[in-house]
């Protein structure tokens, strides 16, 4: 041995809020574990320190049963005796928004703050199903500056080591430690055990050292001791003096914490090597990436979307205009809101690999979530729209009120609820714009439970707004007609050639035919033997075609891995059997929508065996609503069906019409690049390659004259075909019956316990929707993200009456001049200040600026970090006219706290 080794071994329990036991049942096991471990600190002051995992979370669910012990709790972590944080909870990286991941930091730090200590500052994330790109960048911008991870990397021990520099994409760095043999090591449990040998014991524990040594960068060994749900071992001290009596010739073990190891680390300053990017890595010794819990119980995907929006995209930004307007700002509303949603965003949680028991829980705290976020959004836009002036409205006129939740001007279908006891139709209403043209609009009869009200039954009023500015609103006028148009007039725009009054007046570009919908964009239409979609795009003459087809396959996997069975059977709707029928679910001025059913068979599951796909068929109908808007770049589609068949995985796909080398997905702060090829499908490794990827609204593919943008809500696996048409396959579902199996082809032995969860095959309603957006190049020269964040977060419809204002009719908050890349990600009041806060993320990998100029002069305007603490030097000068430039580097997240008058 040419040198000693220091060995720093620290006693953990990673401690999984939920899995496959209930929340409630695993805070039983954590009380007592957290009393015994008090106790064992008052009584023993070898035992020195504990960590209780990276998550502060852990510290309120036992207090909210012990708040006796809250003083005594604090102390020893004040004294270091025990460890936590700096996370609220261990999330999943890649199912959840960059935003919630601040926001998760968030609360881990208040919950300190509340408690008065300081949070641990090591970026533990042992545990995680692979790591974003842009963690480096998060961790560093609350003030972190190292990582401990374990899943999605590794490699031969002659070159990859332990310790490196982890670098997200704008070149941001942490110190990172990888797990050799992952954080669950247990090397002390038999050691009183006389039946076992010291080969079982102190040779197993040298065995390990031994191994390590081969990845360390210096003379620094880690030990984590612990596990999942884990007890303290009151026996560590004489433990560990009997170990080091064994291994005196090796080295020296010793009690320590994370922080006193990274720090050891650290001081020697070894050469590292760079690692960049995601880690997403399979391979011959690299640890289960377990990639499918992307497509498991997708509903919980798309609730949680919905509920990131929500927050994110309306009931934030919203709040902070409304504040600048004179209203409270809802901080612990939104909060509230934020903590509910963020319980749901552990691994093992949004993953949907846990026990059916525990995915049911989590639909009341996604539902309470948006509840508040939507109250709060509705009251914000009614507190700006009391401040319009619309008194010179006509009596009995309403005033439509459209609010734009993004950064930028845009038009799009605008959608309000009027109470059903008035009859608004075109016929017998006018909706004026503020220069009084007229706008054309439809209605329809809609059911909903709006915040606020007990009312559920309203006309639904869609129409074209334009140039609502960003952050910003503009006001239309609903009035009676003088006199009503003729009765006889259909409010639609025919492709055939239709008699006076009954479709052959255009009002707006968008018509709609036989199999198909047109504007002055676009051609769609509908295969009626397949079902599948045509998009031509009248710009550049392309055609695109095959679009919207779905294909079925046996799944014999479980939450955890996709895994086709040894001999499966893959049908298309585009070369299977199938009845297909088209009919006109709405046509209007403003939008059209063609109804497209495709009756198909399904295998019922898989056979006894698991190896194949059974023989018995069940019915599955497919029915896509899919629409097309007045002056509109894209197809927006809701696919619903009724699913009575099992293990099995159900994708939409989308061909480029050409081979695709690359996707372009957008994911945290980042579009990360990806190939379609694979070096090597991983024959006898313990995990074979993934092929699904995952993704944050919308993938891309194209270049050279096609480009193809597919946006979707609450989808998050794609895969990118290495066929010779360039197909983007989106998972609509996966449906298994276990949490996790054995017997599976992909992965060897298991990631949980044998557990049949049959909620997780999804039977019964289930619905996806997502959007295609053609255009001539790739994504970022077309710029299709805007076209995908528009889809994303739809404009914000209001209603209010006649009254006395000071705000003019149209008016918004913020305008971007330039050609940048930045998209806006956060618009909130600062938490601890009287300060707007602005996030901006550079969707580029070039360094981009623009001048951004704000309805109201700013008093000041600096960058800050995550933390929204000011940067050193970074203030911002500002023009006479109040604009200012914001500058970010490639792919950089830039946090802006900005001083305005209210």
């Amino acid at each position: 041995m040419s040198r000693k080794y220091n060995i720093f071994i620290y006693h953990h329990t990673h401690w999984d809020r939920e899995w496959w036991a209930t929340m409630q049942d695993f805070r039983i096991r954590l009380v007592e574990l957290i009393d015994e471990l008090l106790d064992t600190l008052d009584s023993d002051p070898e035992f020195r320190c504990f960590l209780l995992d990276g998550q502060t979370i852990v510290l309120k669910d036992y207090l909210e049963i012990r708040p006796e012990n809250e003083q005594k709790l604090v102390r020893y972590i004040r004294e270091n005796r025990i460890q936590c944080g700096p996370w609220y909870i261990l999330p999943d990286e890649f199912l959840v928004s960059g935003e919630a991941h601040i926001r998760n930091l968030w609360l881990g730090h208040q919950v300190s703050e509340r408690l008065g200590y300081d949070n641990l500052d090591v970026g533990y994330i042992p545990d995680t199903f692979g790591h974003i790109s842009q963690m480096p960048q998060i961790l560093q911008g609350f003030g972190i500056d190292n990582a401990m991870v374990w899943r999605g990397l590794g490699g031969p021990e002659e070159t990859f080591k332990q310790e490196f520099l982890w670098e997200a994409p704008d070149g941001t760095q942490v110190f990172a430690y990888w797990f050799p043999d992952g954080y669950y090591v247990v090397d002390f449990l038999h050691f009183d055990n006389p039946q076992k040998t010291y080969d079982e014991t102190f040779g197993r524990v040298r065995r390990s050292l031994e191994r390590w040594t081969k990845r360390a960068t210096t003379g620094n060994l880690l030990m984590p001791y612990g596990g999942d749900h884990r007890l303290i071992d009151k026996r560590l001290p004489r433990l560990i003096r009997a170990v080091n009596e064994d291994l005196k010739e090796f080295g020296e073990m010793r009690w320590a914490t994370t922080k006193e190891f990274l720090t050891a680390v650290r001081e020697e300053q070894p050469k590292l090597d760079v690692v960049r990017g995601e880690l997403r890595r399979t391979g011959a010794d690299l640890p289960h990436l377990l990639p499918g819990v992307l497509s498991s119980r997708i509903v919980l995907k798309q609730l949680n979307q919905i509920g990131q929006n929500a927050l994110e995209r309306y009931a934030e930004p919203m709040s902070a205009l409304a504040w600048l307007h004179g209203r409270r700002y809802e901080a612990s509303m939104l909060w509230k809101a934020w903590e509910l949603l963020v319980q749901n965003h552990p691994h093992d949680s949004i993953c949907g690999c846990s026990i059916d028991q525990v995915h049911r829980e989590m639909l009341p705290r996604f539902a309470q979530s948006k509840q508040i976020a939507d109250i709060v959004t509705e009251k914000s836009a009614q507190h700006i729209n009391a401040r319009i002036d619309t008194s010179d409205l006509p009596e009995g006129a309403m005033a439509l009120v459209v609010h734009n939740p993004l950064s930028w001007k845009r038009s799009g279908i605008a959608t309000v609820h009027v109470l059903r006891t008035l009859d608004i139709h075109p016929r017998t209403y006018v909706l004026l714009d503020a220069a009084g043209g007229e706008v054309p609009f439809q209605v329809k009869d809609a059911a909903v439970l709006k915040p606020m009200t007990d009312k559920w039954r309203y006309t639904e009023i869609a129409f074209e707004a334009k140039d609502v500015q960003g952050f910003g609103y503009r006001t239309y006028t609903l009035m009676k007609r003088e006199t009503a148009l003729d009765p006889k007039q259909l409010f639609v725009t025919t492709v055939q050639a239709a008699a006076k009054l009954k479709g052959s007046d255009a009002p707006a570009d968008l018509r709609i035919g036989s199999n198909l919908l047109e504007n002055g964009r676009l051609k769609v239409e509908v295969d009626a033997d397949n079902g599948t979609l045509t998009i031509t795009d009248k710009a550049s003459g392309t055609i695109y075609g095959g679009l919207n087809a779905f294909e079925d396959g046996g799944d014999a996997g479980d939450t955890y891995n996709y895994g086709a069975p040894l001999m499966d059977q893959v049908l298309r709707t585009s070369g299977s059997p199938v009845r297909v029928h088209v009919s006109a679910e709405e046509a209007g001025y403003a939008k059209a929508t063609l109804k497209v059913e495709v009756d198909w068979s399904l295998p019922k599951g898989l056979d006894e065996t698991r190896r194949s796909r059974s023989s018995d068929y069940v019915a599955c109908r497919l029915t896509s609503y899919v629409t097309l808007a007045a002056g509109s770049s894209r197809v927006d589609i809701r696919t619903e069906w009724n699913n009575e068949a099992g293990d099995h995985r159900l994708r939409a796909l989308f061909p480029l019409g050409k081979t695709a080398a690359v996707s372009h997905a957008e994911g945290h702060f980042d579009v990360v690049e990806r190939p379609v090829a694979i070096g090597d499908a991983g024959n006898g490794w313990p995990e074979t390659t993934v092929l699904q990827l995952p993704q944050q609204g919308y993938v891309s593919v194209g270049g050279s004259g096609r480009g193809l943008t597919v946006a979707s809500r609450g989808l998050p696996e794609f895969e990118l075909l290495s066929d010779s048409r360039g197909t983007l396959a989106v998972t609509l579902l996966r449906a298994v019956g276990w949490l996790s199996r054995e017997d599976t082809l992909v992965r060897v032995g298991g990631a949980g316990p044998e557990t049949p969860v049959p909620d997780a095959q999804s039977y019964g309603p289930n619905a996806a929707e997502y959007s295609i957006v053609v255009h001539s190049g790739d994504w970022l020269e077309d710029r299709s993200y805007v076209q995908a964040h528009e889809y994303l977060t739809p404009l914000y419809g209001t209603l209010t009456d006649v009254h006395e204002g000071a705000l003019p009719k149209d008016d918004g908050l913020i305008e971007l001049i330039g050609e940048h890349t930045l998209l806006l990600s956060a618009c909130k009041k600062a938490e601890a200040s009287d300060s707007l806060i602005l996030r901006f993320w550079n969707v580029a990998k070039r360094p981009t600026e623009a001048v951004v100029k704000l309805k109201r002069k700013p008093a000041g305007v600096c960058y800050a970090n995550l933390r929204e603490q000011p940067l050193s030097g970074g203030e911002i000068d500002i023009a006479e006219d109040g604009s200012f430039f914001v500058r970010a580097g490639a792919a950089a997240i830039v946090t802006l706290a900005v001083e305005l008058q209210r």
